[in-house]
């Protein structure tokens, strides 16, 4: 989980650097972030339109244990915070108040383990999911086919766009100098990849013959003796 690794990495420094002998056994910072993220994901009650997740954590430690996690409350705290917000905004929780985190000690708990009582203890202002954002529709590139001065515009909204003498193609060119299936666009991720299909006169980019290519706005391919212009979008 992206949070808990960003968890790791931000107390990573503290404890390697100043308490490295203190944490090399025993429990560990990151036990504790795993169970509040769990203690969430068993706490949560779902309302009519939101699901609401624990914000209020007592976490017991076991006297042994205890005594080291003392020596980084205030950091440990502010990181544990932030996991329990970043929890809940990954998975569209919304939390009754700000997260609140408080460590006590169990004498009944052995070294190692670790309690944990979740609560909704409910705050001046609560904090809502973040909506969804929407990503806008990526428009499709295009190919404009120059043809003794007409232009005709094809839209790349198949993954993959074949060129050629066929009138299946969809890029379909009355040129002896192109083969029946000439050349093929795959487009994947926004990005559009022109591969020569074994060609007889081959095929080129802005004048350079290529196998494969992949294509940037305003590149011009050729076919025969026809003239393709690429657009982005």
């Amino acid at each position: 989980m992206p949070n808990l690794r960003d968890f790791e990495r931000r107390l990573g420094g503290l404890v390697e650097g100043l308490f490295s002998k203190t944490f090399r056994s025993g429990l560990q910072p990151v036990e504790i972030a795993k169970r509040i993220v769990r203690e969430m994901d068993d706490g949560k009650q779902v309302a009519v339109n939101q699901v609401w997740a624990p914000n209020h954590f007592e976490i017991s430690l076991s006297s042994e244990d205890s005594p080291k996690f003392q020596q980084i409350e205030p950091a440990l705290v502010k990181e544990l915070s932030g996991v329990v917000k970043e929890t809940a905004a990954e998975r569209g929780w919304g939390l009754v108040g700000p997260p609140e985190i408080e460590l006590f000690v169990d004498t009944k708990l052995k070294r190692g383990d670790l309690d944990v009582e979740a609560s909704l203890v409910q705050g001046e202002e609560p904090v809502q999911p973040a909506a969804p954002a929407v990503a806008p529709r990526q428009q499709p590139g295009q190919l404009r086919v120059h043809v003794d001065g007409d232009t005709r515009t094809i839209p790349l909204e198949k993954e993959l766009v074949t060129i050629g003498r066929l009138s299946e193609c969809e890029v379909a060119v009355n040129d002896s100098g192109v083969s029946r299936r000439h050349a093929q666009i795959r487009t994947a991720d926004g990005v559009s990849t022109l591969t020569d299909l074994g060609s007889t006169n081959g095929t080129k980019v802005n004048g350079r013959d290529v196998q494969s290519a992949a294509l940037h706005d305003g590149d011009t391919i050729t076919v025969g003796t026809t003239q393709i212009e690429y657009r982005s979008a």
